[in-house]
């Protein structure tokens, strides 16, 4: 949620600040589903060999990493 202190002249233009919140919003929520895997799961960690548990498998489509290695990737991205 954005955090909006700003006060508005009229309705139009407090609307067009709505639809601005709206549209950042959506794209953060493309920009993370760009980010998720599909298909069919590895059974073993396409980075260090290592067997990704079925759990893992079944929650995340398309997991190709293992938890080790799927927290280093992200920490490098960050």
């Amino acid at each position: 949620m954005i955090d909006d202190d700003f006060v508005y002249d009229n309705e139009e233009e407090s609307e067009m600040g709505q639809l601005h919140a709206i549209h950042l919003s959506m794209n953060a929520i493309a920009r993370v589903r760009s980010q998720l895997g599909s298909g069919p799961s590895l059974a073993h960690c396409a980075e260090c060999g290592d067997d990704i548990p079925l759990a893992r498998q079944q929650a995340i489509a398309g997991c190709r990493l293992c938890i080790h290695c799927q927290t280093q990737q992200e920490r490098t991205r960050s």
